[in-house]
């Protein structure tokens, strides 16, 4: 059975070309992300090893220790609380195997400003790689940098970047930069530069060490978060982190630096893992659009080969071997297109690692294939290509050898009944799973949208080819005017085998749906955000890319004299009911007169109690009722004085007097800005905006100043991306529903290579022929699109519906988008249909009239 499958595929390979390149294009994806993930992971891995590799022991808040607040392991960048006293260093200092021990302090929500930034600039508000700034010790170990430039920092106003930091923030050695935390901003003098590890690979970080006096005044402590230790010569590190961990404070620890490196890349995996996730959901359904044409393509092959299986069968061949003898044709397909995937996903993975390099972003490791790329990507392209070929395989086992043995290798078409019925019935399910989710309470109700949309998307694609036969059949007399016979012939060759036509549409026709499904939901957020952010009075926001906004720049900003209100806006986790929830804190009568709050009663009833969010309020808790919340400091029980009717942000809603009990010093992270009347004019007002952020924001790098409808853009612009990411990783899906189209095409040319050469001689012309392929191409193309931004904008807004507790409003449908897809089902057609096209309007006539079949 091997040798027969191979040698059939060697005999013909050209019918299996486009179906191995489906495979491909599905396998390349996981393959490319896999390799991306574990370069970015070896990447981060050499830059652990770097900051924990120098100090043989880092003495830390305990991870697992009850009080999260003090752990700084949860996030690698992020500056933990400060824990360890200067007596605490001295006791680590004197265990006896102990060379060097040293406090470490590092500045919390720092930032430093590019020079001559524009402080109006919102994209600031994206943010970046993180600013990292420590106390300078002096010791390489300790420090995990070398001095290169300049001198190292002994005075209060003295700071060193790392070598790339200086160039990429524009300044030089001596110049001043303004270092801004969540307390203070102060001018430094830049007097060195130092190198990180070896090579400075800080994954795009900025690094920079000021002395340890200004660090802890920046602080505002005296004590250390981390205590870095250096072992004497030869000493055994597990026993000396025992014995140093035995004289601890509690919930702190002692671990070795190599043990640190590995633990900090263990979570960094986990987090990868979730990437991969993703990406193995694309490539599923890229495989699952490509399925459709491996579905038709090995179909159309078993009709072609009718005879050849006749013959096998005549001479004593099974129905199982030619069952066998197809399945191991798609396995040796899948092999070799999903060997083709993995070379393909490296190269790809070669180039965006090589684009982010060269961006200046250097934060990956060597690009090598993992193994579990390789499982996948076999497993996936095995397993899709097989099942594919399974009906058409069974289909081939049935096959008689008096039936095989006719004049040509053809097939009675089965009717349509059987598949109509099914597709009807799956419909039918599906728009009760949709209806029943928008008009029940079901508590989540858009995961019955979810399955019934999909039920939908799975009937469409059985009924689709009910519904392209009246098409093409009404679209014959429009492509008959436009296109004269040509046009008659591509409606009526649709028409004659439209279960192919079907299959081959409804693989478009998914990547589409997807396409138009995260449109429609990104146009109705997009919606929210604009209709929440244009009922503000609000003429400038005021944010924190770091932190929190300082006390001092929120006085610098009231003291303005074009500034009428400002309304701070603060937020905090608490717990209620055993989950975590927001909450927010507001100046009840700043909020009021900046707008944009929804409540019923009136913001300015909160008093002394609680407003809560539609996700509390469907919980069952009414106003009137006493909550009970709990955060890291207290245990607070509240009055629910009102409903914040607005879904999507906080669960609770407190003034700044009451969040003192839930919070010590909570400060505000949002500004709402008010002008006064006389800043009347568009220009006026933009005018005071340059001037705040240029100049009375000066001394705060990390907070940036924009409008309304700027902030609006901006949001617009991140979930624009979100969507071209999604459409991005959705390409290979398309990508293999036009080859799907072009595919079908071509062995439609070679199974009608009779029909065309008689159209040739009696008197269709090359180009007519060309017209006709195309027209078929484009027929199915555009019917596939219009059916997936059917499907999609309706999935997409039922969805949207079920999600107005997250504040979604009136669904919004994404006519430009659907207008782009239209036009490139359009030229998708014209493109697929290129090589079917030429070969068909090359064939020699002769040659063509007395082929068989």
């Amino acid at each position: 059975m091997f040798r027969l499958a191979s040698r059939s595929i060697r005999h013909n390979p050209q019918r299996l070309v486009l179906t191995a390149i489906s495979v491909a294009l599905g396998v390349m994806l996981v393959a490319a992300t896999q390799t991306l993930t574990s370069s970015l992971s070896s990447g981060f891995g050499t830059l652990f090893g770097e900051i924990y590799g120098g100090a043989d022991i880092v003495v830390e808040a305990d991870p697992d220790a009850a009080d999260d607040a003090a752990s700084g392991s949860e996030t690698n960048f992020a500056a933990p609380e400060p824990i360890f006293t200067a007596d605490d260093v001295a006791t680590v200092a004197a265990v006896e195997g102990v060379q060097l021990a040293a406090g470490g302090l590092q500045v919390p929500a720092s930032g430093l400003l590019e020079k001559d930034q524009d402080r109006a600039d919102p994209s600031a508000l994206l943010g970046g790689p993180p600013t990292q700034i420590f106390s300078w010790y002096g010791d390489p170990e300790i420090d995990r940098a070398t001095l290169v430039d300049g001198e190292a920092p002994t005075d209060d106003d003295e700071i060193v970047l790392d070598i790339d930091a200086i160039e990429n923030l524009g300044y030089e050695l001596g110049d001043m930069i303004a270092v801004s935390t969540s307390t203070a901003t102060e001018e430094f003098e830049i007097v060195g530069t130092v190198r990180f590890g070896d090579e400075n690979n800080l994954q795009g970080a900025t690094l920079a060490y000021v002395s340890l006096e200004s660090a802890q005044r920046l602080t505002d402590t005296d004590m250390f978060q981390t205590i870095g230790v250096v072992g004497e010569p030869g000493v055994d590190l597990d026993a000396l982190a025992d014995d140093i961990g035995a004289l601890l404070p509690a919930d702190t620890r002692a671990i070795t630096g190599e043990a640190k490196a590995a633990e900090e890349g263990a979570t960094l995996n986990d987090a990868l893992v979730y990437v991969d996730i993703v990406t193995i959901v694309f490539a599923i359904i890229a495989l699952f659009v490509g399925s459709y044409i491996i579905l038709n393509t090995f179909r159309i092959v078993v009709t072609q080969r009718t005879r050849e299986f006749g013959l096998l069968r005549a001479i004593g061949m099974s129905g199982r071997q030619v069952l066998r003898m197809i399945l191991l044709e798609a396995i040796l397909v899948a092999v070799v297109a999903s060997t083709l995937g993995i070379l393909l996903g490296w190269g790809l993975a070669w180039i965006v690692t090589s684009i982010i390099t060269m961006l200046g972003t250097d934060v990956f490791g060597p690009l090598v294939v993992p193994w579990q790329a390789v499982v996948w990507s076999y497993a996936l392209g095995v397993t899709v290509t097989a099942l594919s070929a399974l009906a058409p395989a069974l289909t081939a086992a049935r096959v008689s050898p008096m039936e095989a043995l006719r004049e040509a290798g053809t097939q009675a078409r089965k009717p349509l009944t059987v598949r109509n019925v099914a597709g009807g019935l799956v419909v039918a399910l599906g728009l009760v799973g949709v209806v029943l989710g928008l008009t029940t309470g079901w508590e989540q109700p858009y995961l019955l949208v979810g399955i019934g949309g999909g039920l939908v998307v799975l009937g469409v694609t059985l009924l689709a080819a009910q519904v392209l036969v009246p098409l093409a059949y009404a679209l014959r007399g429009l492509l008959t005017r436009l296109f004269g016979v040509d046009g008659k012939l591509a409606a009526n060759n649709i028409r004659q085998e439209p279960r192919r036509s079907a299959n081959t549409a409804a693989a478009l026709m998914i990547g589409v749906m997807l396409l138009a499904l995260v449109a429609t939901f990104a146009e109705s957020l997009k919606t929210v955000i604009d209709e929440e952010l244009g009922s503000t009075n609000a003429d400038v926001f005021v944010f924190s890319t770091q932190d929190t906004v300082p006390e001092d720049a929120i006085a610098a900003v009231e003291d303005l004299p074009e500034v009428a209100l400002v309304s701070e806006v603060g937020s905090g986790m608490l717990e209620y009911d055993g989950d975590e929830y927001a909450y927010s804190v507001v100046d009840p009568e700043a909020a009021v007169r900046v707008g944009g709050f929804t409540s019923e009663p009136d913001l300015r009833e909160l008093a002394d109690g609680v407003f809560i969010g539609p996700e509390i309020s469907d919980l069952g808790v009414e106003v009137g009722d006493d909550v009970t919340v709990t955060t890291d400091t207290a245990t607070v029980t509240l009055a629910v004085t009102g409903e914040y009717l607005t879904g999507g942000d906080a669960g609770f809603y407190v003034d700044w007097e009451t969040s003192t009990l839930l919070a010590d010093d909570l400060e505000p992270v949002q500004l709402a800005i008010v002008f006064t009347d006389d800043i009347d004019t568009d220009e006026a007002r933009d005018a005071v905006i340059d001037d705040m952020g240029n100049d009375v924001l000066a001394d705060y790098p990390s907070l940036v100043a924009f409008p309304p409808e700027v902030f609006a853009s901006l949001i617009s612009s991140v979930i624009d991306l979100i969507l071209g990411i999604i459409t991005a990783l959705l390409s290979a899906a398309l990508v293999i529903a036009v080859l799907g189209v072009a595919n079908t095409l071509l062995l439609s040319v070679t199974e009608r290579t009779r029909e065309i050469g008689l159209l040739r001689a009696v008197g269709l012309r090359r180009r007519e022929v060309w017209r006709m392929v195309t027209l078929e191409s484009v027929i199915m193309a555009v019917f596939g699109a219009i059916a997936g931004m059917v499907l999609g904008v309706g999935l997409g807004a039922a969805l949207v519906v079920t999600l107005q507790d997250l504040g979604f409003s009136t669904p919004a449908v994404p006519w430009a988008w659907l207008v782009l897809y239209t036009a490139l089902a359009m030229a998708a057609g014209i493109i697929a249909a290129i090589w079917p096209a030429w070969r068909a309007s090359r064939m020699d006539i002769l040659q063509a009239v007395a082929a068989d079949g």
